[in-house]
């Protein structure tokens, strides 16, 4: 029997509860969702991608990382840091200093990859690495491609 795709929208802490139920009771090895927001543009557009995330694991630098950032927050965002416990992630299209930091009980689950246009990518794939890679060293200029991209976006 095929398993029905079904677009439905609920509040975070629901979802939340049930990708955490369906990796714990039901053995769910992944769950797909479809990306909200545009914190982690140019790689995952709002509404367009979706996610498939897979159960929670230590994470490395560079992985993008569903977490609870605070009372009742969730965000879909990259491990840019790691000390001391203290994980700390900031979204592609967020500026530089917005970043949220975070422990390893507060993971949720880790990107295991994104389909995109259609596309699924890989998060161990080369070519998401490397851009991966890309955008972290252009950091300093990501205000202005985020907004030479927003302008051509629209």
């Amino acid at each position: 029997m095929k398993e029905e795709n079904r677009l439905i929208q609920i509040e975070n802490q629901v979802l939340i509860s049930e990708i955490t139920r369906m990796f714990n009771v039901m053995g769910k090895k992944s769950v797909t969702i479809v990306a909200r927001g545009y914190s982690m543009r140019p790689f995952i557009e709002d509404r367009r991608d979706k996610v498939i995330l897979t159960p929670p694991r230590t994470p490395m630098i560079g992985d993008v990382v569903l977490a609870k950032i605070g009372e009742s927050r969730y965000a879909l965002h990259r491990v840019i840091k790691e000390e001391n416990g203290i994980y700390t992630m900031q979204g592609d299209g967020n500026p530089t200093y917005m970043t949220e930091t975070f422990r390893m009980e507060d993971i949720i689950a880790v990107a295991d990859s994104f389909i995109r246009k259609g596309k699924r990518i890989e998060t161990t794939s080369r070519t998401w690495r490397a851009y991966s890679f890309m955008w972290r060293m252009l950091k300093p200029f990501r205000r202005i491609i985020l907004g030479i991209y927003r302008r051509v976006k629209k």
